[in-house]
């Protein structure tokens, strides 16, 4: 059958709300290509989030495994071939993230189709799928013709709101058998959660970069999140310095966010980094270098040493809250 097919992000807290959120932009492109929309999810208990995958789908495909925990790209892409031979979509569509950008270009190498990474919208012309995404370090939308059978996209989730719609999906439970082990996982390290939202969900993200002065002052961008109830970004060379996990980067190369509120604490603004804040409903820099590039992305700007700044931000919040 035909149809726009969906491969979902199954956490342990349920189905992740990137998930739903490109489950907008896959309703619409199925409703414009006249195909029903379908589901599958790939993982180990897979209950929870099979519940919560709720956004109008036809069908539901679970592909469920102890052999799925630990994370392996070659798990993952024979279940995904699975998968798309049984349900013969038209059109694949995958949650930009880590797994995803290491396993999906290995999957259309396997079955021989079209795929673009990171798209942030979707169009159709007599038939063909169009995909957007930004290239050249942001600073130019391009637009992308997808060949082969299924056509198949990675979607950058911040871009899209989530969709969530009835749960009528008939529920396909397929037995994939693991392929051979060629690579053994011999111990996995969980990184310290700061406590705070995920990075990419988040409302406000207040974003760390070499101006902040390192780890001497990196509290402050710690402070403030913590008043504000916001997640921590950085650029990459604060990542790449060990100063926070690389998990908490913004940009073309880390995570891509969308929030209604991002703050710029110490960022130049180089085109990599504002390829990751592109969504970002309003923009605020502090940066002691009124030229910095950052300045032509934010809304508002602030000319000063975040070391004054950040302070008497923190504590003029605190008294509004008294």
């Amino acid at each position: 059958m035909a149809g726009i097919l969906i491969f979902g992000e199954a956490t342990d807290s349920g189905i992740s709300r990137a998930t739903l959120q490109i489950a907008t932009a896959a309703a619409d492109l199925a409703e414009a290509l006249g195909e029903p929309l379908s589901g599958a999810l790939i993982g180990s208990q897979l209950g929870r989030a099979a519940d919560e995958f709720h956004c109008g789908l036809a069908s539901l495909y679970l592909v469920e495994g102890v052999h799925y925990r630990p994370y392996t790209a070659e798990a993952y892409v024979v279940a995904a071939q699975a998968v798309i031979a049984t349900a013969a979509p038209s059109v694949a569509l995958f949650v930009q993230g880590p797994d995803t950008r290491d396993w999906v270009p290995q999957l259309a190498a396997r079955i021989g189709t079209g795929l673009v990474t990171d798209c942030t919208g979707f169009a159709t012309e007599r038939g063909s799928l169009i995909v957007s995404k930004p290239v050249n370090g942001g600073g130019v939308l391009a637009e992308f013709i997808v060949h082969g059978t299924p056509r198949m996209a990675t979607v950058r989730p911040g871009d899209f709101q989530p969709r969530v719609g009835p749960a009528s999906a008939e529920r396909i439970h397929l037995a994939v058998a693991p392929p051979p082990e060629r690579v053994t996982v011999l111990a996995e390290t969980a990184l310290q959660s700061s406590g705070g939202p995920r990075l990419k969900d988040a409302k406000i993200v207040i974003g760390g970069g070499r101006g902040v002065g390192g780890t001497n002052n990196w509290h402050l961008i710690e402070d403030t999140a913590a008043v504000l109830g916001a997640a921590i970004g950085c650029s990459r060379p604060i990542a790449d310095s060990g100063c926070v996990p690389s998990t908490h980067q913004v940009g073309l190369s880390g995570t891509s966010i969308a929030p209604d509120l991002y703050v710029a604490v110490g960022i130049s603004g180089a085109a990599q980094h504002l390829a990751g804040i592109t969504a970002a409903k309003t923009v605020i820099a502090i940066n002691t270098d009124a030229s910095a590039d950052i300045f032509m992305r934010a809304d508002y700007g602030v000319v000063d040493d975040c070391r004054e700044v950040l302070p008497a931000f923190i504590e003029r919040v605190k008294q509004l809250r008294t």
